[in-house]
């Protein structure tokens, strides 16, 4: 079978003859055949193999025999959508099997009349598609595959069951695919589904149709996929927006088409183990259910990743125009690979890691440039801010003309990497006053600046881990101070009784940032303020005793449920009623730490509680 992803879709334009449900609609003048062949001409040299032709409706074009010749006489294979009600004519099929068609979409609604002809409103419908789909099953060869999809609307979404039963049971000698599809346009507001009721009908319709034949190709598009989390895998949304597409837009037809810009990533995506790898929320979706019926994976994720010293090549150096660097092979992509400069010589790193997808990774070392290095002497890193250098792009690899096709190389900052950070840090915390909140104090850095204030009576302080034994130990260095065993989201308290609220490096270990959030601005007063700070993901230069070391010794109960910017965090604070006054993000010119300073002002309209 030809895959979807070497095809593209050729609009033909011309009326339809039945309505077409969840896509956009509309018909246009049918298009001149040169104009079709000259798409055709154009696709195949851009390497297309497959044209998809959609309509109007192209089996209602008395040129389509002469389409199919044409894409076959240019080098494509081709296919159709239609809503196969003309298949139900021996002609029609004869001219898809005789030109060795390879791919056929047909719609089909419902597993009867009664709900397949009153979704596209046409009395006698279903009967006439249903009878030309089993003959064309029959008829065609198993190199052809006949997809048939089924938009999922209120009507039909509680006879999925039967549509399966009734579609896989047909015999068949073409390849048979099953595809259950989201609407996009194209319903009327009394016709959508409720969203409640569609994870749970579509997921149980899939896993039947899977579970009906291994010969059949089963697949969806178009839901949010934490909707189905038992078939992830199922996902085929190749022709919805993956494929270029010739013709005039207002001539799509049958075809569920999505711009560019139709997916959306609101804050429960953000908070989801697999954001990085998800397409997005529909926004038709978001639209009529709302973000609070997203249903995200909250899981514990990396916040780090190594890259592994591989080997040493003594006597190497960068040096333009004849780099030994683009010689020496490496495996996978090549964000994956790193070489550290040392004294005459090169050192190749690279990173297996599974946690983040090619994606995140050059985004770490390409985008924003935070790549460390272990320093240690042994295997265990024993002080991070002392034993770890910043690592940047070497003074060869900054004006080379080959710096975007290569792995690159990188040299280590000799001074601490953090300083700077740092000063405003410490200086940020000697000067409270009030009654301070720090959440997550247990691991904090500036336990001298505390113990002055605390000494001095310039602040109340009140220090909240869930960690027992880190907040022991900062109760024996610092003393004077009200500890408190638990998380900021079960921590309860005066309301607007803090002056101050400290969230040092603890803001992607709170398991549940709406609560957490809902907590701290009714314990902060009016004009009170806030300073959180923490890292988005980086990356590890390390030799394989220390990445050995680091894997046996993960820290427990330090889990992060999120990796989020300081765009990402000042967006989410939208919600609640705080003004930002100070924002220092992690770009490449900084450390990998980030800072966000925001005042509590007063209550505006209650947040929405279920976001």
């Amino acid at each position: 079978m030809m895959p979807l992803t070497d095809a593209v879709v050729i609009r033909v334009g011309g009326p339809t003859n039945a309505r077409d449900v969840g896509s956009a609609g509309g018909t246009t003048a049918p298009r001149s055949l040169d104009e079709i062949v000259a798409d055709m001409q154009s696709a195949r040299r851009g390497g297309a193999r497959l044209a998809i032709l959609v309509g109007g409706e192209p089996t209602v074009r008395r040129e389509l025999p002469l389409m199919l010749k044409a894409a076959a006489k240019v080098g494509l294979a081709s296919g159709l959508l239609t809503n196969g009600r003309m298949l139900s004519y021996p002609a029609v099929r004869a001219a898809l099997t005789k030109t060795g068609v390879a791919y056929v979409r047909v719609a089909v609604h419902g597993p009867s009349a009664e709900v397949h002809d009153a979704l596209v409103r046409v009395e006698g419908a279903f009967r006439q598609t249903f009878d030309g789909l089993s003959a064309l099953l029959r008829e065609a060869p198993a190199s052809c595959r006949v997809d048939v999809a089924c938009t999922v609307a209120r009507a039909n979404v509680e006879h999925l069951d039967a549509w399966v039963d009734l579609l896989a049971g047909l015999p068949r000698a073409a390849t048979l695919g099953l595809r259950l599809i989201a609407p996009w346009t194209g319903l009327a507001d009394d016709e959508w589904a409720e969203w409640e009721a569609v994870g749970e009908r579509v997921s149980v319709a899939l896993e039947r149709a899977v579970a009906a034949g291994a010969d059949i190709v089963v697949s969806w598009e178009g839901f949010p996929p934490c909707l189905l989390p038992a078939v992830p895998h199922l996902r085929d949304e190749t022709l919805r927006y993956a494929v270029p597409m010739f013709g005039p837009e207002e001539a799509g037809g049958a075809l569920v088409a999505e711009p560019a810009s139709g997916r959306e990533h609101p804050f429960p995506c953000q908070e989801c183990v697999h954001e990085s790898t998800c397409p997005g929320a529909p926004r038709p979706f978001l639209l009529r259910a709302g973000e609070s019926a997203l249903r995200p994976t909250s899981a514990v994720r990396a916040n780090s990743f190594n890259f592994e010293l591989v080997r040493d090549f003594p006597g190497q150096e960068p040096r333009p125009g004849a780099c030994p660097v683009r010689d020496i092979p490496i495996q996978g992509d090549r964000c994956r690979t790193v070489f550290l400069a040392g004294d005459h010589a090169l050192s190749l790193y690279h990173s297996p890691t599974s946690d983040f997808t090619d994606a995140e990774v050059r985004r770490v070392k390409d985008e924003t440039h935070q790549l460390y290095i272990d320093l240690s002497a042994g295997a265990a890193l024993t002080d991070f801010m002392a034993e770890v250098r910043r690592v940047r792009w070497h003074a060869q690899c900054q004006s080379c003309a080959d710096r975007a096709s290569c792995a690159a190389t990188v040299v280590a900052d000799a001074e601490p990497p953090f300083q700077r950070e740092e000063r405003w840090l410490r200086k940020e915390v000697s000067r409270l006053r009030g009654r301070v909140l720090d959440v997550g104090c247990g691991d904090q850095l500036y336990r001298d600046e505390l113990a002055a204030l605390l000494a001095n009576g310039d602040i109340e302080y009140h220090g909240l881990d869930p960690d027992a034994a880190a907040l022991a130990r900062f109760g024996e260095a610092v003393h004077g101070g009200t500890l408190h065993h638990g998380t900021i989201e079960q921590f309860s308290w005066e309301p607007g009784y803090f002056d101050y609220v400290l969230c040092f490096r603890s803001i992607n270990h709170f398991r549940d940032m709406v609560r957490a959030f809902q907590v701290i601005s009714r314990l902060m007063r009016v004009q009170g303020q806030m300073v959180l700070c923490d890292s988005p993901p980086f990356g590890m230069l390390r030799r394989p005793d220390q990445v050995s070391f680091a894997d046996q010794h993960a820290p427990v109960g330090h889990e992060h449920y999120r990796n989020w910017t300081s765009y990402q965090v000042i967006d989410f604070l939208k919600r609640y009623p705080f003004r930002v006054d100070v924002h220092r993000p992690v770009n490449p010119q900084t450390s990998n730490q980030w800072i966000v300073k925001v005042m509590r002002v007063p209550d505006g309209p209650t947040p929405d509680e279920s976001r």
